[in-house]
């Protein structure tokens, strides 16, 4: 952090930026839905039905929405962290147990790079259509030229 940094504030990213981010960290929480979904059902069919279900299904599902949810914790890393935290967050989200985590950490990253530019964040994240333009400081259409 620069001295810049401490007396006016971090700078803000264009809103192009933010759209990305919102867009991203939506989709990173629709995968961590789509697992809880698929594992709460899983469980909840073992328990109705008589004998075991098969696991090789929900196995092949989890591997395949891990995947998905790699790719977005690259996408949303790179975005916010760097290219060298967006390749360490992904390479640890493959991982077994360290996937949910890890999506949970960046997901917090998201939210609270959207709220430091001024983004209202939901349960399921921020809308790309609350991202609104803001004037630049180049904005000049009142200065009479």
């Amino acid at each position: 952090m620069s001295a810049f940094d401490d007396e006016f504030g971090p700078p803000e990213r264009p809103v192009a930026a933010l759209k990305r981010v919102a867009r991203y960290q939506r989709w990173l929480i629709a995968v961590v839905l789509g697992q809880l979904i698929l594992w709460a059902g899983f469980v909840a069919l073992a328990f109705v039905s008589r004998r075991g279900p098969a696991v090789q299904f929900p196995m092949v599902l989890t591997f395949i929405l891990g995947a998905v949810g790699a790719v977005f914790v690259f996408l949303l890393s790179w975005e916010l962290k760097g290219p060298f935290a967006a390749f360490m967050f992904a390479a640890a989200t493959v991982l077994p147990c360290m996937g949910l985590i890890i999506l949970t950490l960046v997901n917090s990253y998201a939210s609270a790079e959207l709220r430091r530019n001024g983004v209202r964040v939901g349960v399921f994240g921020a809308s790309e259509n609350s991202i609104t333009d803001r004037p630049s400081l180049y904005d000049d259409e009142d200065a009479g030229w």
